[in-house]
């Protein structure tokens, strides 16, 4: 198995639509909404021909300013099925055990 570090602000050409499976889990959520957009279209850029972006982030309820993390809204969460990308399905999970809270997204879109 390898493992490779990159910047999705600034990321090797070499792995623009290379990958068949992109597994975003946390990142986006973690860094300031001044940035967001471009981490997604960063993490969009990955995903191959006939590939697919699974995405889980925490869901942004009112008063979730003061991150980090930065929870993410449905229209944030809908913005990774950009530039080719389609949403198969969008849902949100509970967190069992922490009633409550508002849960998580968990996406899936493909590239055609």
């Amino acid at each position: 198995m390898t493992y490779a570090v990159g910047d999705l602000l600034d990321l090797p050409s070499e792995w623009v639509g290379a990958f068949d499976l992109v597994v975003e889990i946390y990142t986006v959520q973690a860094v300031n909404r001044s940035v967001r957009d471009e981490l997604t279209a960063g993490v969009r850029s990955l995903v191959a021909p006939g590939g697919t972006l699974l995405a889980v982030q925490a869901i942004a309820v009112d008063g979730d300013d003061d991150g980090p993390p930065w929870p993410l809204t449905r229209a944030e969460m809908e913005a990774f099925g950009k530039d080719g990308l389609s949403p198969v399905t969008i849902e949100q999970l509970m967190v069992p055990g922490s009633p409550g809270r508002a849960g998580l997204w968990r996406a899936e879109f493909r590239r055609a």
